[in-house]
């Protein structure tokens, strides 16, 4: 990015201070996990130390879970559908959500209330009343900034390019997330690979051993010792009876639309496209009378 750009998207963080794979629900278990590509891969890390102390659980009040990251100290992304109540087509208030960082075996380093979170438009199909299978990404405002023990991973403008030159250096991603399996333990897979780009590098595949709980997850590269979000994790597609692929929405697929925001000069706690299109949705204690038939960018108290 530019530097005109990258001023504009610090300043915007910290304002303030396919089939979808689903959350993974604590309540249940037994099946294998889909979404493992092969061998399993996956190896628990020490969620107490950087950078793993910056990924969490995003926990709800449906006793469903997915995987979040810190992207700035009073910002974390993860996967929409997580905040999404298909029985009543409805988003989660706020205050049935919370994010965990450093979750293990049910202890975390620290616990963040939400204050608001932003959705992309066009989420919703209005004709069958769900969540649509892309751009399903959500970005959840913090009440507090992390302390300072904890520390945002950056975001990366990544694209098919920069993947190329990652590729070249022998360098490979690395994803991390709560597994259903291994619900209290983060767990990585080092050395998975991207595997397709589309949606003008908004979108990407990949092979990193994903399942449901690691929605939200991040996909990260490390340069020169410092760790880099280069993309996150949204859903799982299945080919055929065997061959599944991991769908992620790309660093530069969340930065274009942070910095469409920021150039349209729409107020900082909002993502929008449109912004005549903007509705602010009421909480669970004051319920719309009709179902959601178009996707709000701010959802608060």
């Amino acid at each position: 990015m530019r530097k005109g750009q990258v001023a504009v998207l610090t300043a915007l963080l910290s304002l303030g201070s396919a089939t979808i794979a689903g959350a993974a629900d604590t309540r249940t278990s037994g099946s294998s996990p889909s979404g493992i590509k092969g061998v399993d891969n996956r190896v628990v890390v020490d969620s107490s130390v950087a950078p793993w102390n910056a990924v969490g659980r995003i926990n709800t009040s449906t006793g469903s879970y997915c995987t979040g990251v810190l992207i700035a100290p009073d910002r974390v992304a993860t996967a929409a559908h997580c905040l999404w109540r298909e029985k009543t087509l409805r988003w989660l208030p706020v205050y049935e959500i919370s994010f965990l960082a450093g979750y293990r075996d049910g202890k975390f380093q620290e616990r963040a209330a939400i204050a608001s979170y932003f959705l992309p438009n066009g989420l919703v199909d209005r004709q069958k009343r769900r969540l649509q299978k892309s751009g399903d990404w959500a970005v959840l405002k913090l009440r507090q900034p992390m302390s300072s023990k904890i520390n945002p991973i950056p975001l990366a403008d990544f694209t098919r390019a920069f993947w190329e030159k990652t590729r070249r250096k022998g360098e490979s991603v690395i994803q991390a997330g709560y597994s259903y399996d291994k619900s209290e333990f983060l767990t990585q897979h080092d050395g998975c690979s991207i595997t397709l780009f589309y949606r003008n590098d908004s979108l990407m595949h990949h092979n990193c051993d994903a399942t449901k709980g690691d929605s939200g997850s991040p996909i990260m590269v490390k340069r020169h010792g410092k760790y880099h979000l280069v993309g996150l994790h949204l859903a799982t597609r299945r080919f055929g009876k065997t061959a599944t692929s991991g769908v992620a929405v790309t660093g530069h697929g969340l930065i274009k639309s942070l910095m469409s925001m920021a150039r349209r000069g729409i107020e900082g706690r909002v993502f929008t496209e449109d912004p005549a299109s903007y509705q602010p949705v009421k909480p669970a204690h004051n319920p719309l009378e009709a179902p959601l038939e178009s996707v709000p960018q701010l959802v608060g108290r």
